[in-house]
């Protein structure tokens, strides 16, 4: 069968394009202005219904007309339509003179977490600051590549993205803080952080140069997740027995989760077959649900630590070229919208894991805290690592004690952005710095 959609399913039956027989919102979440991709069970009717909250296609259609063809009940899986604004009266409001159109490339698949809650609303609002003059469109083929990000960027394959930062570590060691264990904790808190520390140190010293960087992401921390049967105690090195750095943004947000399940349940088959003890995973709640490390029959529990064993990061960046073109004072529009403002957008992937842990709890998940003696072996971990770091900040002629400091600071002042703060069961135990390091 072939990726074409005709009415309300990829089928052979053909409806009406004004009616829908997919189940819709009301709600509009289509932002007018931008381009659209086609999903399955997408009609027009449906995906006015998303932009306008009206079933009435034809805006959308006499835009797109030399795309989609003589018949309007015809579109299919994967292509791309431009969403016209309207105005009061219902009329397409005027193309922008001077529009600039450039492409974000997404690496992530469409429906994950950090597309969905975070970019695009992002980029919409970008759309709606400069009145429409700056709008980003998908390119014509998406690299799911999360290494490669950086690279379609500085060769000028796409004009925009966001870079796991992870991939960076190499080029990049600064941005690689919140990896530490106890250095993140939520989305939020973390991406404000990284932000701050950005603005009042890094930045100073351009070590960003191949690119505009716009801002960060990121994403909830990673928690201990291993059989009930093996405590987790400090003193046994916790912070390296990640048995399987599971793919999580190569592989479960861009190859999906069955195939990740039979990926990750082969692996732990080898490894119990090999191994006299179970293996240790660190994972956010909604990755270990999904790929299978937990579910109701299970044994696995989770040790949560708030700040983290670490906290993947990406920065979302333009080209130097695409940023030139942009006037001034639609750069200080979008930088109005970017930095902190994108950072706090991390809230999004902080509700999207929570959802997850609260149905797991309800579930029966068998959950512990970090106690203090845990927490200062992680915390002992990270100072030890943390030599990199402070050799390459200072490197740069960046004051790396008073970064540190500073950041740990932040990460202290947004403690109330944490999740699951009103549980009964939390220990509350921050063995931060409270001076030099």
């Amino acid at each position: 069968m072939n990726n074409f959609i005709k009415g309300a399913v990829v089928c052979a039956i053909t409806l009406p394009p004004s009616i829908s027989t997919a189940t819709q919102s009301n709600a509009i979440d289509i932002a007018c202005g931008q381009t659209y991709t086609v999903v399955s069970g997408d009609t027009l009717s449906g995906i006015s219904l998303r932009a306008y909250g009206s079933l009435l296609y034809q805006p959308i259609y006499t835009a797109n007309v030399d795309t989609i063809g003589a018949n309007p009940d015809m579109i299919y899986i994967g292509q791309n339509f431009m969403v016209p604004c309207l105005s009061d009266d219902g009329t397409v409001v005027a193309a922008v003179e001077d529009q600039l159109i450039f492409t974000f490339n997404k690496a992530s698949a469409p429906p994950f977490i950090i597309n969905s809650g975070i970019v695009d609303a992002y980029l919409a609002e970008i759309a709606e600051v400069t009145e429409g003059r700056v709008t980003f469109v998908d390119p014509e083929v998406m690299n799911r590549d999360h290494a490669a990000q950086l690279d379609l960027v500085t060769s000028g394959a796409v004009d925009a993205t966001y870079a796991l930062n992870s991939h960076l570590a190499g080029s990049h060691p600064l941005l690689q803080l919140s990896m530490e264990p106890m250095f993140g904790g939520s989305a939020e808190q973390t991406a404000v952080s990284m932000w701050r520390l950005h603005e009042d140190y890094l930045a100073k010293a351009d070590y960003f140069p191949e690119a505009e960087l716009l801002g960060f992401i990121a994403s909830p921390a990673a928690h201990i997740w291993r059989d009930e049967s093996m405590p987790v105690v400090a003193g046994e090195g916790i912070a390296a027995k990640n048995d399987y750095a599971i793919p999580y943004f190569d592989g479960l947000d861009t190859r999906g989760p069955a195939a990740m399940r039979a990926e990750v349940a082969d692996w732990t088959a080898t490894y119990e077959a090999t191994h006299d003890n179970d293996p240790t995973f660190f994972l956010a709640h909604g990755a270990a649900i999904a790929l299978g490390i937990w579910n109701e029959e299970s044994t696995v529990s989770v040790m949560e630590v708030d700040n983290g064993l670490y906290t993947p990061t990406f920065s979302v960046v333009m080209s130097n070229d695409a940023w030139a073109q942009i006037s001034d004072e639609d750069q200080a529009a979008i930088r109005e919208v970017s930095g902190e403002a994108l950072a706090h957008r991390s809230a999004a992937w902080d509700d999207f894991d929570n959802s997850f842990r609260s149905r797991m709890l309800d579930l029966g998940l068998n959950f512990a805290k970090a106690d203090k003696a845990l927490l200062d072996d992680l915390w002992l971990s990270s100072l030890t690592d943390l030599n990199a770091w402070t050799q390459a900040a200072t490197d740069l002629g960046i004051p790396a004690n008073e970064a540190v400091n500073a950041y740990l600071a932040d990460l202290r002042s947004l403690e109330n952005r944490l999740m699951y703060r009103s549980d009964e069961t939390y220990v509350d135990q921050h063995p931060f710095v409270t001076g030099g390091l």
